[in-house]
């Protein structure tokens, strides 16, 4: 059986383990990425949703020089409105203070087509594709996977494996998790009006609406809907004909961009939410979906997956300068300490904050109105939730 060797293990090639696989390349580190799917092949790719990239994201992808490449596709948010309902009831969101944008959009197949290119010219990483784990053990300071005819050793395993993470399940890691019993459909289109780089988020009853502004394609205006609400009503809008969910949608949206003219893809997904009660094991790391996942309804959880990997990026830097070995007990609970406070603090504000929308009656209507209106008119308030969004102080 042949034995491949190296400082660090990933397993999953998502978006999360491609990043963290670059950057920790570009430290020196010997890095073996392993993908269950295929090898890459950006003409392939099922995945036509969108991700929101905060202000802090673009930083840690402008130090580990991958952004000038993402960024050609990237739109920004340089504003964002609030809507309760409807169009009287709003908060209006910009960066004018800071001189830079809340945000960008950019559709996920250009994010990976990006770094895969670039993981190809690193020298110190090696893809291995169709990989199913067997088994992982220990010998000494390493770490063993066993999968077909390889075993794969290193100091550290770091698990992107997704929010169903094979290797959680391996070591029984507990988790707290929620089912939102809902789903939220995912709808790229073209429209008549410019949507002036101003992101949209509408609460409705039934779950929010977000519109995020994307790149003009073929001179039309483009954007991207997230739309949450029963499974039984996302169900029933597929079964629809385009023409019709238009017709819904543009209702929906209030005149903001115009009018939906033409619907390019939709896809959707279930609305589920989890955390790690840990984010590490015996040398193993949990990052992004293996270690915690959110309700959509802030766009921070793609972002807060690449606070893991900044976190590790910069731990992994530390001890490299001091000679100290990656992956002890000390290094796997350092990071711990690090990311978990700031995921359960992010799992519990979008939790509640769906909560408070839901809830529609006269009482909880009239509060939502004066906090809203409150938030409107305090500068303060409004500069730290934009912060917030930036990934300031996330």
């Amino acid at each position: 059986m042949k034995e491949i060797k190296s400082n660090i293990n990933i397993i999953g090639g998502g978006l999360i383990g491609a990043v963290t696989a670059y950057s920790l390349s570009k430290l020196g580190n010997k890095v073996v990425l392993l993908e269950q799917k295929p090898k890459f092949d950006h003409r392939k790719i099922s995945d036509k949703r969108t991700t929101a990239i905060s202000e802090g994201t673009k930083k840690f992808l402008e130090e580990i020089n991958i952004w000038n490449e993402i960024g050609k596709h990237a739109e920004p948010i340089k504003k964002i409105q609030i809507i309760d309902r409807n169009q009287s009831n709003k908060i209006h969101f910009d960066n004018k203070r800071r001189d830079s944008n809340l945000g960008y959009i950019v559709k996920n197949e250009f994010i990976l087509d990006t770094i895969y290119r670039k993981l190809q010219k690193q020298k110190n990483v090696k893809i291995l594709n169709n990989v199913s784990i067997k088994d992982i053990s220990y010998e000494g300071n390493r770490v063993i996977l066993r999968q077909n005819n390889y075993l794969v050793d290193a100091n550290i395993l770091l698990a992107s494996d997704g929010k169903n993470s094979p290797i959680r399940k391996i070591f029984k890691t507990p988790t707290y998790s929620k089912d939102y019993k809902k789903k939220a459909i995912v709808v790229n289109f073209y429209h008549s009006k410019n949507h002036q780089n101003t992101a949209y988020e509408f609460f409705f009853k039934n779950g929010p609406l977000a519109i995020l502004p994307m790149n003009k394609h073929k001179n039309k205006f483009q954007s991207s809907i997230v739309w949450t609400n029963t499974n039984k009503f996302i169900d029933s809008l597929l079964s629809l004909k385009d023409d019709k969910i238009i017709s819904i949608l543009n209702q929906k949206i209030q005149g903001s961009i115009g009018d939906i003219e033409e619907i390019i893809t939709k896809q959707t997904f279930p609305l589920k939410a989890h955390l790690n009660s840990k984010f590490f094991e015996k040398r193993v790391i949990y990052l992004g979906d293996s270690a915690h996942s959110f309700h959509p309804i802030a766009g921070q959880g793609w972002n807060l997956g690449m606070q893991d990997v900044e976190s590790l990026y910069n731990l992994v830097k530390k001890y490299n300068s001091l000679g100290l070995e990656l992956g002890d007990e000390i290094f796997c609970k350092e990071f711990h300490n690090k990311n978990f406070f700031k995921a359960y603090r992010l799992y519990q504000i979008t939790d509640k904050v769906d909560t408070i929308f839901k809830v529609d009656n006269i009482i909880f209507n009239y509060v939502r109105f004066s906090g809203i209106n409150l938030i409107e008119k305090s500068k303060k308030l409004k500069n730290q939730i934009s912060d917030f969004a930036m990934g300031v102080n996330l």
